[in-house]
């Protein structure tokens, strides 16, 4: 039969506080070797108390440590020691007179404050055990979590050279394809460079930290809704309005094309009367920008659509903006709009005086924070 982690930890425990208490007995005979005689009930009697402040301690230090809570920390710990004096008293007044015990080398204390004061000696000392204890548990975990953290990373960059690999092979073998139909079709060679071109794009945009152009984001929008309108005959109803001219506006990569990708897989884009909306602008205040999206659902998107790929963007768009954003998302059975609100990101060319202008490698990028909170309410 297979042992648990738990069932290896809990035989770990009972081997430590076994020669632990044979060290406890040896040092009592070794203090009183002429009165001395071993009494089961008696070590079991007086080390439990030991016991209950030992595994106290340890879960408080592994609650209220790391990230601290120091009120907490100090509650508990008062809160441990009233359960140490009464454990003691129950032993003492209760338990003790009904079993045999050894004598201690010296007498135990009397009056309130002797008593108060060995009893917290005792719970001083056993909640350095239980501090120990949690300190190496959370050094454990630190380690293991650094680890895996380690592996995710090797296995992530692993993937990602896999994964660059093949399209930089595609992208040389569709330029050559393209070289080959150029005399032969128009719209076949067209088609081939289109893909060429967002096949280069994405890949010069791995680098996700990274802000873009919004300029050559929307052309990589556009590349992409034109090849899909190859794929079907420019059946594809969309209207697109992208109303924004300043070319220092920035953004981060591959967050509107998703979304415009995400209304071409699942949205009914052939409709005349009903046609797909991308709206993009910029808020009259110059701070944000605006980008709305409408389309009809499609009969397939209504029962395979799993949302994972808008949990996706939701999640992108909270890492790069944090919380200046807003997001709002209407789907139904019926039709599927969103509306994302983003700040504005410049890119500032800065000056050694006002005429004379630094070169190109010493051109800085530097965010515009939006001049106003974002109304959520």
């Amino acid at each position: 039969m297979q042992v648990s982690i738990r069932q290896r930890l809990i035989f770990y425990h009972f081997i430590f506080w076994l020669i632990y208490f044979s060290l406890y007995s040896v040092n009592e005979f070794v203090n009183i070797p002429e009165t001395y005689f071993f009494s089961l009930p008696d070590v079991l009697v007086t080390q439990i108390p030991n016991l209950i402040i030992v595994y106290l301690s340890i879960y408080l230090f592994l609650k209220y440590t790391i990230p601290n809570k120091p009120i907490a920390l100090i509650i508990g710990i008062l809160l441990i020691h009233i359960v140490n004096c009464i454990d003691w008293y129950i032993v003492e007044n209760h338990i003790t007179p009904f079993i045999n015990v050894n004598p201690g080398p010296v007498a135990p204390p009397q009056g309130f404050y002797a008593i108060q004061s060995a009893v917290a000696y005792l719970t001083m000392k056993y909640m350095i055990f239980g501090f120990a204890y949690a300190f190496a548990v959370k050094m454990i975990r630190h380690e293991r979590k650094r680890n895996r953290l380690e592996k995710e990373r090797l296995e992530a960059e692993y993937a990602f050279l896999r994964a660059q690999i093949n399209p930089h092979f595609l992208n040389n073998t569709l330029n050559f394809f393209y070289a080959k139909a150029l005399p032969l079709s128009d719209g076949l060679s067209d088609a081939i460079m289109t893909l060429s071109q967002i096949m280069r794009y994405s890949l010069d945009r791995n680098d996700g930290n990274r802000m873009v152009m919004l300029s050559d984001e929307l052309g990589h929008v556009r590349n992409v809704i034109k090849l899909n309108q190859m794929r079907f005959s420019n059946r594809l109803q969309i209207d697109i309005d992208f109303g924004i001219t300043s070319s220092s506006i920035q953004i981060v990569p591959l967050i509107i094309i998703t979304i415009v990708e995400n209304i071409l897989k699942h949205g009914n884009c052939t409709l005349p009367d009903d046609p797909a909306k991308i709206r993009l602008s910029i808020s009259e205040d110059g701070c944000f920008i605006l980008l709305n999206t409408y389309n009809k659902r499609s009969e397939w998107a209504a029962e395979h659509s799993s949302g994972i790929g808008v949990e996706n963007i939701r999640k992108r768009i909270a890492h790069h903006y944090r919380n200046d954003y807003e997001l709002i998302i209407d789907n139904n059975d019926i039709f599927y709009s969103l509306s994302l609100k983003l700040p504005v990101f410049h890119k500032v060319e800065f000056y050694t005086s006002k005429d004379d202008q630094l070169n190109n490698e010493k051109v800085e990028w530097a965010r515009l924070f939006a001049k106003k909170k974002l109304n959520l309410s």
